[in-house]
């Protein structure tokens, strides 16, 4: 063993004698924030007191893992893209020098503006489980979208634990879309009027963003109609009242060029796999737009308006995987997963059961 391996090996013993845990209890605490399929092959870490990683595990996927740290009141575990180990390495050495959360958090950010440190990936995940104990942790997932606003993604900026979704330091190199807790289902809470085309259509929005988006809807010919001009970034399309079931969404408005062409091509009575195969072409060939990063939509639906749930949110990452992201790309038990990835269509599905 060489003298690097060794001093690693004796600081692991230390803190484990400090901590109370086992090496092997660190790395089950730690890996418990990710989806049941990406823990097996996660690394897993800790910071000394002085900023200095040590690999407890070494992983074979893009997701690092920290235990709970026994010395911080509460309970905390985190995961994350190997990408941000730079970052967290330079944040790390700079609070063992006394420096305040601010202050770590403008030289960061300025060293990433500066590309002295890497810029997070769009999509790139962050996963966190915290409480005031293990036994009430709460699971927190985030996104990363650098430099994203609401205008880009369709998303709301102010924090609405009854949506569970929006985007925070907008605008920023650190923007990310926050998704807090366990989706619940439950259906938006509106005056439920089927006849109001409008109001029907913007309930798959955010409550902040429904009065501003503008609501359109398609006729037989795949011709686009506009019913509200809104003031912000989403497009609304009530239900299709031809269709079975109930179904509304919305979309943040990049999107209306590919679904401007989808309605045109159905409207020649082709087969969706046909719809899809086309437009995946048209993306490639440049004759509609590319979607970009972090562009949300917002899906409800059932058997009728008056038992629809939020089905789903979706997020667009195109080309993206399951290495770039750190997402697994089979449904996850906690609803969110990567679809379609490595294609012009790969997005983030963010699952309400």
């Amino acid at each position: 063993m060489n003298r690097v391996a060794l001093t690693c090996a004796i600081l692991v013993v230390i803190a484990n004698l400090a901590s109370g845990q086992t090496t092997e209890e660190k790395i089950s605490q730690a890996i418990k924030a990710l989806p049941e399929s990406m823990r097996a092959g996660a690394s897993v870490v800790e910071y000394d007191a002085m900023g200095y990683r040590t690999v407890l595990r070494q992983g074979t996927n893009s997701l690092v893992c920290e235990p709970d740290d026994p010395t911080v009141e509460g309970f905390r575990v985190t995961c994350y893209h190997q990408n941000r180990v730079a970052r967290l390495n330079f944040e790390r050495q700079l609070a063992a020098t006394g420096k305040s959360a601010a202050e770590i958090f403008q030289a960061r950010s300025a060293k990433v503006d500066a590309g002295e440190l890497p810029l997070p990936v769009a999509g790139q995940m962050g996963y966190f489980l915290g409480g005031t104990d293990e036994a009430s942790a709460v699971p927190t997932r985030s996104v990363r979208l650098p430099y994203a606003t609401a205008a880009s993604t369709g998303l709301p900026t102010e924090a609405d634990e009854s949506e569970g979704v929006w985007l925070m330091q907008a605008g920023t190199n650190r923007a990310h879309i926050m998704i807090v807790g366990t989706p619940s289902g439950a259906p938006p809470t509106a005056s439920l009027i089927e006849s109001d085309k409008v109001v029907t259509a913007v309930l798959p929005a955010p409550v902040a963003l429904r009065a501003g988006a503008t609501v359109v809807e398609y006729d037989e010919n795949g011709e686009r109609h506009i019913l509200r001009q809104g003031t912000n970034t989403l497009v609304c399309e009530p239900d299709d009242p031809n269709t079975e079931g109930f179904t509304a969404w919305c979309y943040q408005e990049g999107h209306v060029p590919r679904v401007n062409f989808e309605k045109q091509v159905a409207a020649s009575s082709n087969e969706r796999a046909e719809v899809f195969r086309q437009r995946v072409q048209a993306v490639e060939a440049g004759k509609i737009p590319l979607p970009v990063a972090g562009q949300m939509q917002y899906i409800l639906s059932g058997d009728s308006l008056g038992n629809a749930t939020r089905r789903g949110q979706v997020a667009r990452l195109p080309y993206a995987t399951s290495a770039s992201t750190g997402l697994p790309e089979e449904r996850s038990h906690d609803g969110i997963w990567l679809m379609q990835a490595g294609t012009n269509r790969a997005h983030i599905m963010i699952m309400r059961p």
